[in-house]
Order: C-alpha cells, then structure tokens, then sequence
C-alpha cells in the first residue's frame, strides 16, 4: 500500500500504472506545502528588485538633475525643464518626454508607450508596474530629452543659415 491506499502490484507500481517512488516524492513535496504559514500574494513584475513605483522617485535616484535642469513640482506632476522650456514631466507611474518625431515614432514599438497630448515628438509612457525594462526607457528617454533640450538652448536664435 502507499501512503493514498492504493494497493501495488508485484513490481512496485501502482495498479493504475503510476510508479510507487514517484508517489513518494510527491508526497514529500506535499509536506513542504504544510510550511507555508502566509496566504500568496500576486507576483509582480520588479517586485523585490527594489525599484521606486514611482517616477519622480526613479529620475531622483537615477537621472542627472543637475543644473540646468529646473524640477519644478506640484500637484499635477513634476516638469523637468531648460530655460522655462519642459521637455520631460513625471507623476505616479506616467512618465512624458519630448525626444523628437522621429525617434517618437520608434518608441511607439515599445511597451506602454504612447504618444503624449503635449505635441509633436512627445510620447507617454505608463506601464502598470515599473520594471527593469521600463525604468531602463524612461531613464533613456529622459536623458535624451535633457541633451536635445540643452542643444536647443545651445543653438543662437535669430541668425539664419545659408
């Protein structure tokens, strides 16, 4: 007999054809079960790889928010800026950056992106969970919209090009 009272034939197995060793190994799992003293709780994606869900929290421990950069926060968000010019704004798990049209465009293939209502060449991204993948973008993005907003700063107004 086996510990589920099926009886065994002469070569060790289960009348039913299942090996009487396999039985006892999972038997022994079963008991590993009885160690469990907490209900499961959903795994999420980014769960216990410390990352902020939150990203103005990301950009404060990973971006480069020196000057000339101006964060200037409040209830709706917080806008990241150069010369009174956004160019990236962060609130909860939303993040938005003005990396121009065409490189807009190419983002769009990427998970959670979107474009942003803000205009041409900004897009949005707002993923459920903030994972590696998708702090690895933002913080992307967020850096690329900082140096295309410090070359426009850059560039002299007024002059033409012939």
């Amino acid at each position: 007999m086996t510990g589920d009272d099926r009886p065994l034939d002469a070569d060790g197995e289960l009348e039913d054809g299942l090996d009487a060793e396999l039985v006892a190994v999972d038997e022994a799992d079963d008991d590993e079960d009885d160690l469990d003293d907490g209900e499961d709780e959903p795994v999420l994606p980014g769960d216990g790889a410390e990352i902020p869900q939150d990203m103005v929290e990301l950009l404060e421990a990973t971006a480069d928010l020196d000057a000339p950069v101006e964060v200037v926060s409040g209830p709706t968000g917080t806008t990241y800026q150069l010369a009174g010019r956004p160019f990236a704004w962060a609130h909860g798990l939303l993040f938005e950056a003005h990396i121009g049209p065409d490189i807009a465009t190419a983002a769009l293939r990427t998970p959670d992106v979107t474009l942003s209502p803000r205009g041409t060449g900004w897009i949005r991204l707002a993923p459920a969970v903030i994972d590696d993948h998708a702090a690895d973008r933002m913080v992307a993005w967020f850096e690329l919209a900082r140096r295309i907003a410090v070359g426009r700063q850059a560039k002299p107004t007024g002059t033409r090009r012939h």
